[in-house]
């Protein structure tokens, strides 16, 4: 049994000293008042002097593409219907070695960061057991969300492209049911059979990029697994528009009618729902995943946080792909999230609050995973899935120690130690889990198979660029 004895602790509106007892996978105790934390220390095989540091709940990156982490450098100034030719032809040229890497790579800035736990929204199902593998060596919480689609936006948009760049960035697979719930059942037994870190999510690219087959097959194996939902949900004005022209009341009422709403569906982004879709995703428990930073990246917009919060919609928050978003940052992350809705005239009751956005990155990420009974909470019955941060450094010495303090100064250069299900994954500046310079060195090797095998097929991209753009100009928000 480990103690993290004498911590600052989120506790209500702020902090408070207490002890934590972990036994096993779980926080066996809480204690706050002098002679219980001396009881408890009693009971532990390891002790860990934590008064120089604030103990929280793991952090958890609740919409990420793990593959991207080795995509870094690439394509990222553009809106992302065309974004994303870059990276489909980017990901395409990635094999079982390049996905390992990228998975690890990620893996090592996320436990550096403080976040235990995230959802790898994959589109390279046909690699998943090389993706299981390396989420169960990183000694991270994964939900393994795997893509199901069957349609592409260039078609349904009417974009298009060449047929020479069209196919060369990938085109939309045939959608054969059995073939692919065989595929989803084999994944989930491999997934079950392992730790218990890695579950399995079914994960739409987005639903209107899923025919009538698909929302069929979507409805089935959520059904018959039992397992939760994440997707994409109206990322841009061009979705939007597309779902209002599509289906009567845009495209959340469409997956009302579907039967495609519940309380185990996340949905990633949720930038331009209209009121009545907001509404509709409320009723429904829905789930949304705030991304602030890629939003902002790649032109999509702004989340209306203020109605979701009026609505009571339960929000978590995302880092996205790293050649989208930038960094798997939650403290950052959480830092912009509390700025960009701070809008001019607005009543700063509707701003985010600290407290908001640290359970955005805690409590909501563990219901995203499924696990939102048993874990983002330090209690008594808890996963043990924990983070300290050390507040003796400059920038976070506070006058007062406030968790708005916390979330404003503090970044990933500041973690000291994280424990994953009971584990120590990082102590004393050192990742425990995995062999961070093999997987630095692998990632290395990635980049160079990756360059050759992209070849020109970028510079063939962005020759097609300007017609495409000008394709895309009807689907835009007004200016």
């Amino acid at each position: 049994m480990i103690l993290i004895d004498g911590a600052s602790i989120p506790h209500h509106d702020g902090f408070r000293v207490g002890s934590v007892l972990v036994r096993d996978d779980r926080i066996a105790a809480v204690a706050w008042a002098e002679d219980d934390c001396r009881q408890l220390a009693v009971h532990a095989a390891e002790r860990v002097d934590a008064a120089d540091c604030w103990l929280l709940p793991g952090l958890i990156d609740s919409h990420a593409h793990a593959y991207a982490a080795i995509l870094r450098g690439t394509e990222n100034s553009l809106p992302l219907e065309l974004w994303a030719l870059f990276t489909v032809a980017y990901g395409k040229t990635l094999d079982a070695a390049a996905l390992r890497a990228a998975i690890l790579l990620g893996a090592a800035e996320r436990i550096r960061g403080g976040i235990t736990g995230f959802v790898d929204h994959t589109p390279q199902m046909h690699l998943a057991e090389i993706a299981l593998e390396a989420h169960e060596a990183s000694g991270l919480r994964v939900g393994y969300a795997p893509f199901l689609h069957d349609l592409g936006d260039y078609d349904l948009l009417a974009l298009n492209p060449p047929n020479e760049v069209k196919l060369l960035a990938g085109s939309i697979p045939v959608l054969d049911p059995n073939a692919y719930a065989a595929r989803f059942a084999a994944i989930i037994d491999t997934a079950r059979a392992g730790s218990g870190r890695v579950s399995v999510l079914l994960g739409p690219n987005a639903p209107q990029r899923c025919s009538q087959a698909a929302w069929a097959l979507w409805r089935t194996l959520r059904d018959r697994h039992g397992v939760g939902v994440h997707t994409h949900l109206l990322e841009t004005h061009a979705q939007a528009k597309f779902g209002e022209q599509r289906w009567p009341g845009g495209t959340v009422a469409e997956m009302a009618r579907q039967d495609l709403l519940d309380g185990a569906l996340s949905v990633a982004h949720g930038v331009w729902p209209s009121g009545n879709e907001r509404a509709l995703l409320a009723r429904h428990g829905v789930t949304v995943v705030h991304n602030p930073a890629s939003n902002l990246m790649l032109g999509s917009g702004v989340l209306p946080f203020a109605d979701y919060r009026r609505l009571g919609v339960r929000l978590a928050l995302g880092t996205d792909s790293a050649n989208t978003g930038g960094r798997h940052d939650m403290f950052a992350a959480m830092r912009l999230a509390m700025m960009i809705h701070r809008k001019p005239g607005s009543d700063p009751a509707t701003w985010p609050d600290a407290e908001t956005l640290l359970t955005m990155a805690t409590l909501h990420g563990a219901h995203v995973l499924g696990m939102g009974d048993r874990l983002g909470r330090i209690e008594a019955g808890c996963l043990a899935d924990l983070v300290l941060v050390r507040r003796d450094a400059a920038s976070l010495m506070l006058l007062s120690e406030t968790v708005e303090g916390m979330l404003l100064h503090a970044g990933p250069e500041h973690v000291s130690a994280v424990m994953v299900n009971g584990a120590w994954v990082l102590r004393d500046g050192r990742i425990l889990a995995f062999d961070e310079a093999a997987a630095l060195s692998a990632a290395a090797d990635a980049h160079a198979e990756i360059r050759e095998r992209v070849g020109t097929l970028p510079e063939q991209i962005r020759g097609a660029l300007p017609a495409l753009s000008r394709s895309l100009q009807r689907w835009q928000a007004p200016q």
